[in-house]
């Protein structure tokens, strides 16, 4: 009887949930039992310590050892890396200043030039009934969903095509773990330069290094709105509460023709101004006071973990050594640069101090008093505080071990690793250097134990059939399908590191949905070519093909239901070009491709 295709998915769903895969051998003529021990090894490191090993990555540890292999890659800088400058360069949104986006993709994007230059019945009013599609086009080539796509489109490409694999796994992590999203407000602008400035310079630097460049960037002072919190002032609130008033009135007044000068200054448009005159205009904005958000966040996620030992007076304490740590907002039409602002009134977007907002009483964290009358080095005391407490230490352990090797974190793994981190004041180079090199990562129990993220699944397919990637608006579609797009994670804590958060039927089909596309070059987005594996799919080849992808896995049972498969689809007419297809894409949805 024929194998229904919901029975393939619930026996892939099942060989998902059951657990650790059994002892890696190596499939074909037996090999020395030294020799499958060190390509078990050399796969287990590549699973986890990059988005998904390729042949040459396996040849090259097995010939030059792991710690060789780790050690070039903790120092990415010494990589050439320079064959990725031409694929990042199609995707210009990623690679763009801040004020570079806030100038080519406007909340409100313009209507093309060929609109602009018909009469239109309400000035700056766009008839959409009259828009051709490629002015459509143009239009949407300048929204900010843009910017989403280009920086989806890279990290694919990073993870993909990069040398410093390492790097980028490391850069994904700790993105993850100083969680931004995307789709708030002006974030959609800051998250670039965030990941680029804020995280990938420090992820083998100090720990309290990437924490303090988290902390000034405004991309994390606007997600977790810490750029709003100050110190009560009534009569602050009072002098602004009048000048709102004062400028709603002044809008109100204007004619048209002013309305529309006024907007050519400020680089808006006039519909614009009157919804700012209608805010202003609106009932008494929220009186400024302390916001918790960051404080709590700081402590529970970034530094000491939901267990750390701080109290609710800690948060409220390091909630008020961070009043004034804001920064200059963004402004329609202004330059939009990121820097460390002076608390001027321009219109470069960076970190500023303002010691009006600041609360200057003395303050208690974590056991330590922050004597009144100071300023911005109450929260750079705090950041250095948390950096260094050993909590801290623990809990990015925890964080490590169960992204890296077990849901279950070993726990004299995570003391081995807390030891370093405390060791070496937090340097992230040891630290991973010691997570890659523990006999405890290679544990035979650890190997396959873990359910790929839908992120890894995709990057790991990739690599593993050398595939582009290449512009595509469906490049995003694609990921939101199989449940995670990067920097679109809206909470705090990021996206899930255990497996069971990506074990589901409706998820093991999209996944099985996503391999058959790719092998069959379906996937708008990404170029694969499935002859590469070679267009006659007879036994030998079947064996060489798979263990090219899996290389370290039992394939016995696999490999005889892909056989069982390719003979219907041969009886069904199904010619070599698509059975090869076919045993790829079986392949990359199988269980064994669905684990690291």
């Amino acid at each position: 009887m024929k194998r229904t295709r919901s029975a393939t998915i619930v026996l892939a769903l099942a060989g998902l949930a059951g657990g650790t895969t059994a002892a890696p051998t190596t499939a074909g003529t037996p090999a020395r039992v030294g020799a499958a021990a060190d390509t078990a090894r050399a796969a287990h490191l590549l699973s986890r310590a990059t988005f998904g090993f390729q042949p040459a990555d396996l040849e090259r540890v097995l010939r030059d050892g792991e710690s060789a292999w780790l050690e070039q890659q903790l120092h990415p800088d010494r990589l050439d890396d320079s064959a990725l400058e031409p694929r990042l360069a199609r995707f210009p949104a990623a690679l763009a200043s801040v004020a570079e986006l806030f100038r080519d993709y406007p909340a409100t994007p313009p209507a093309p030039d060929s609109m602009r230059a018909r009469p239109q019945p309400d000035s700056m009013a766009v008839d959409r009934a009259q828009v051709t599609p490629e002015q459509r086009r143009q239009m949407a080539q300048r929204a900010p969903a843009r910017i989403l796509g280009d920086l989806v489109g890279a990290k694919l490409v990073r993870a993909v095509h990069s040398e410093r694999q390492l790097e980028a796994v490391m850069t994904d992590f700790w993105f993850n773990h100083f969680n931004i999203f995307w789709g708030k407000g002006a974030d959609r602008y800051l998250v670039g330069d965030y990941e680029r400035t804020a995280i990938r310079p420090h992820v083998f630097g100090r720990f309290e290094d990437m924490l303090r460049a988290t902390a000034h960037h405004p991309a994390m002072l606007f997600y977790l709105d810490n750029w709003t919190s100050a110190a009560p002032d009534p009569e602050a609130d009072r002098v602004a509460e009048a000048q709102r008033r004062a400028a709603a009135r002044r809008l109100e007044s204007m004619t048209r023709q002013q309305k529309e000068r006024l907007a050519r200054r400020r680089g808006v448009t006039v519909e614009q101004l009157d919804a700012l005159a209608q805010t202003a205009a609106g009932p008494a904005l929220r009186r400024r006071g302390i916001n918790e958000n960051y404080a709590r966040e700081l402590l529970e996620l970034h530094t000491l973990g939901v267990d750390g030992g701080y109290t609710q007076e800690d948060v409220v304490g390091v909630a008020r050594a961070f009043t004034g740590w804001t920064m200059n907002p963004p402004r329609p039409g202004g330059a939009g640069r990121v820097g460390a602002g002076g608390g001027g009134r321009g219109e470069e977007i960076g970190f500023v101090f303002r010691a009006a907002m600041h609360d200057g009483g003395e303050k208690r964290v974590l056991g330590r008093t922050l004597a009144s009358g100071r300023g911005l080095e109450d929260g750079e005391d705090v950041l250095h505080l948390v950096a260094q407490h050993p909590a801290t230490a623990r809990h990015i352990a925890r964080k490590l071990v169960e992204r890296f090797v077990s849901d279950g974190p070993d726990a004299d793994l995570v003391a081995e690793l807390a030891a370093v981190f405390e060791r070496t004041g937090g340097d992230l180079r040891s630290v991973t250097r010691a997570l890659f090199t523990s006999e405890r990562f290679y544990a035979e129990s650890n190997r396959g134990a873990k359910v790929k993220p839908p992120f890894l699944l995709v990057t790991s397919a990739l690599r593993a059939t050398g595939a582009e990637v290449v512009p595509s608006r469906r490049l995003v579609e694609t990921l939101r399908g199989l449940g995670q797009v990067p920097y679109m994670e809206s909470a705090p804590t990021g996206y899930p590191a255990v497996s069971e958060e990506w074990v589901n039927s409706g998820s093991m089909l999209n996944r099985m949905n996503f391999a058959v596309a790719l092998a069959g070059g379906r996937l708008d987005g990404i170029r694969f070519d499935a002859a590469r594996f070679g267009a006659r799919p007879g036994e030998a080849w079947l064996e060489s093909a798979v263990a090219g992808i899996l290389p370290a896995v039992p394939r016995e049972a696999l490999l005889a239901g892909i056989r069982a498969d390719l003979a219907e689809q041969a009886q069904a007419g199904a010619g070599p070009r698509a059975l090869a297809a076919r045993a790829i894409g079986l392949t990359l949805g199988s269980p064994e491709f669905q684990r690291h």
